[in-house]
């Protein structure tokens, strides 16, 4: 009887050790997934992610593409805990459907249109090819096929145009020599021309918590510290205009 006991002492003794073990364990292990355009992936690897993870004990592990595939990635099931778009229309339309938190919808950069590869003036020559995001998943590209449509540049119509299925792509293009001139986020080309705001509709980058991330701390904590003074700083480094 003595011997049954000892060895059921022994077996919940070594329940506990496992328990304590490996609780921290599974804590560490907690990765936070975050969907972020293409244009944004620079910025939180450079500048945000590295100062975030400094004061959060956290993995965050993030994956991008154009915001019109990320989205439809989300429709499906992709197991994202955060949303960082770079317009206001995907977000609004996960926090329509419920696949978003509608409370937690948030504006955290301004972008801006540049040229590169030229000046102005070639927009108006069918005979120098330009890339451009695919507008119809890119919001940079709906914004350069906006500029691209203005009545100045109309004998531009039937240049070349090759769409990226992202901007980095469309980066991608004009960096090899596909295409003589590229519309680009000013993030990812700082030193390109600046495009008139007034060219195109405004660029609202918003961000949104997702249902598969609503009870996780480390989510919320992060989509706090986008909004905040530190992260603004970053985010105006890295080429952006501030929400307000």
């Amino acid at each position: 009887m003595a011997a049954v006991c000892h060895q059921g002492s022994a077996v919940r003794l070594l329940c506990l050790f496992l328990f304590i073990c490996c609780a921290p364990l599974q804590a560490a292990e907690t990765v936070l997934r975050v969907a972020v355009a293409a244009n944004f992936r620079a910025a939180m690897e450079e500048q945000l992610l590295p100062a975030f993870t400094a004061t959060h004990q956290v993995q965050v592990e993030l994956s991008s593409a154009s915001t019109g595939m990320l989205h439809n990635q989300i429709r499906h099931g992709a197991p994202f805990h955060l949303l960082l778009a770079a317009d206001n229309v995907a977000p609004a339309a996960l926090a329509a459907s419920g696949e978003g938190v509608a409370d937690t919808l948030f504006c955290y950069a301004r972008g801006r249109l540049v040229l590169v590869g030229g000046e102005l003036a070639q927009l108006q020559d069918h005979a120098h090819s330009i890339a451009i995001g695919n507008p119809a998943l890119a919001p940079y590209g709906r914004a350069a096929e906006q500029v691209l449509a203005r009545p100045d540049f109309a004998s531009g119509a039937a240049r070349k145009r090759v769409l990226g299925s992202n901007v980095l792509q469309a980066l991608q293009f004009w960096h090899s020599g596909s295409v003589d001139l590229a519309l680009l986020p000013r993030s990812l080309a700082p030193d390109g021309l600046l495009i008139p705001a007034r060219w195109h509709e405004p660029i609202e980058q918003q961000g949104i918590l997702l249902q598969r991330g609503a009870d996780l701390a480390a989510a919320r904590a992060l989509l706090a510290w986008l909004q905040g003074p530190e992260a603004g700083t970053g985010i105006r480094r890295a080429g952006y205009d501030p929400c307000s």
